[in-house]
């Protein structure tokens, strides 16, 4: 690589650093409630439970414990400035990017290795989330590390001892740590290394079945997950599945891959459904090629995380997290292989895809602006008009613990009419509730028609609606008091 290469180079990479700082200051610590919730649970850790400040003293089962673990230190170093720790997602981010330079070079020459890791590290899906304190982004550069321990060889029983006991940690971050796992025992047995492959499996499964354990014996549950499990079997359908894997072609990979957004769902769905079938097809020349059973790994990995999330009927782009680096790696080895001497047109592709998610990546951020605290308005009122033990009930509960101090609780599932809903709160004994964004909106108008519901605070600039119940002790001072932004 010539100089000026090697200077336009590092200042692209200065220009993706600076574009992921500022979206990482433009989304406050709780605006995805996921990153408050896991770091209540970091905080828990420190006073050896693990389980939210809801009030009810019930031990968490879900999510996994191995993020807020990772957690825990910084965030007694930065408490209660929150903030701070968007520079630990940040710097997690980072070494993803790296690692899927490092694994992708294994795969593609020097020059497209590189052109992986900026396509990873541009794209919208990871630009968002990569300050966010969750785990997501941690999980992925975990399994792209032990992904590479794993292709860098394993020569003894050791070696396979030292990989198992690094990767049983990954179902600890995520689910999907449980694929890697069986991913990488195929792997071994694909090597005709039975032995190998039993062990790695017994050391790798031993950190879940004790988690599993405990949760058994504390809640009745191996997991929590099981719940949401139960739900969606109860409501599978073929019709329905075969509408959501659909939904998740075009919405993970053409909008979340490709960074399409915007164009008609049917085109969606074509490119979702081409990029499947070019990853398809570089992972099966790289096997061709060396039939290296890390590319078999990783292949696998794929492929099973893309059908949990065709079975998971929860529709969120972040699950694309998972395994964005490995479909970038897997595609640009399709588009180099098919296209072979024919270089402008793989180059066409990666171009193509570079505009479309700095589009995304641009284009929004006149809009937004850094936020040190979430909703610091609203929250400000509820810790100064909302008893320190009063329930409050929110789309975003964890964020309401994390900035108010008081125990929330999440709205309910399903909800039938404004009466099963009354009957709910008061059997959960929830004496606010707040609403944000207009999410809820129709339970919000079902509200406001009784009379033993006040509306107490507004924020129009927040987009924030706190409601009192008439049997709180609280509700006729308040109404006194009340403080309204229109």
């Amino acid at each position: 690589m010539t100089r000026t290469a090697s200077r336009a180079l590092a200042c692209a990479w200065i220009g993706v650093f600076l574009l992921h700082v500022r979206w990482a200051l433009a989304a406050p610590v709780g605006a995805f409630n996921d990153d408050a919730i896991h770091l209540l649970l970091a905080r828990a850790l420190r006073g050896g439970v693990y389980m939210l400040p809801d009030g009810f003293n019930a031990p968490a089962t879900y999510p996994q414990p191995g993020y807020p673990l990772f957690l825990a230190p910084f965030a007694a170093l930065v408490e209660p400035h929150w903030g701070l720790l968007r520079f630990v997602g940040l710097a997690v981010s980072g070494l993803m990017v790296l690692l899927t330079w490092r694994l992708a070079r294994r795969m593609l020459t020097e020059g497209w290795a590189i052109v992986a890791a900026l396509l990873v590290a541009i794209n919208n899906v990871f630009m968002i989330y990569s300050g966010a304190v969750m785990p997501d982004v941690a999980s992925a550069a975990f399994s792209l590390a032990i992904l590479l321990l794993f292709a860098q060889g394993i020569e003894n029983e050791r070696d396979a001892a030292r990989l198992a006991v690094a990767a049983g940690f990954a179902p600890l971050l995520r689910p999907e740590g449980f694929l890697l796992i069986a991913s990488l025992c195929l792997a071994f047995l694909i090597r005709r290394e039975f032995r190998r492959g039993f062990t790695f499996a017994g050391l790798a499964l031993l950190p879940s079945g004790l988690w599993a354990l405990r949760n058994y014996q504390q809640a009745r549950t191996a997991s929590g997950y099981f719940s949401y499990w139960a739900t969606m079997c109860a409501r599978w359908d073929a019709r329905s599945l075969l509408i959501h894997a659909l939904r998740v072609a075009a919405t993970y990979f053409g909008e979340g891959l490709l960074g399409l957004v915007g164009l008609p769902f049917p085109a969606l769905l074509a490119f979702g459904l081409a990029s499947w079938a070019l990853m398809a097809y570089g992972a099966s020349r790289q096997l061709r090629g060396r039939g290296e059973p890390w590319v078999a790994a990783m292949a696998v990995y794929m492929a099973g995380v893309a059908l949990l999330h065709l079975a998971w009927q929860i529709e969120v782009v972040r699950y694309l997290l998972a395994v964005l680096p490995i479909a970038w790696i897997f595609l640009l080895k399709g588009a180099t292989a098919l296209f072979g001497r024919r270089r402008a047109l793989a180059a066409s592709l990666a171009l193509f895809a570079a505009g479309a998610a700095l589009r995304l990546d641009a284009s929004p951020l006149r809009e937004k602006r850094p936020q040190a605290a979430w909703l610091p308005a609203t929250t400000a009122w509820i810790r100064a008009h909302v008893p320190p033990d009063a329930r409050l009930q929110s789309d975003f509960e964890g964020s309401v613990m994390l900035w108010t101090g008081r125990p929330a609780i999440p709205f309910f599932d399903v909800v039938l009419d404004v009466d099963h809903w009354l009957g709910a709160v008061r059997w959960y004994r929830v004496k606010y509730v707040l609403f944000t964004s207009a999410v809820k909106s129709r339970q919000l108008a079902w509200l406001l028609r009784r009379p033993q519901i006040r509306e107490v605070y507004r924020d129009a600039s927040e987009g924030t609606v706190v409601l009192a119940f008439e049997d709180s002790s609280a509700s006729a001072s308040l109404r006194r008091g009340m403080n309204r932004r229109r």
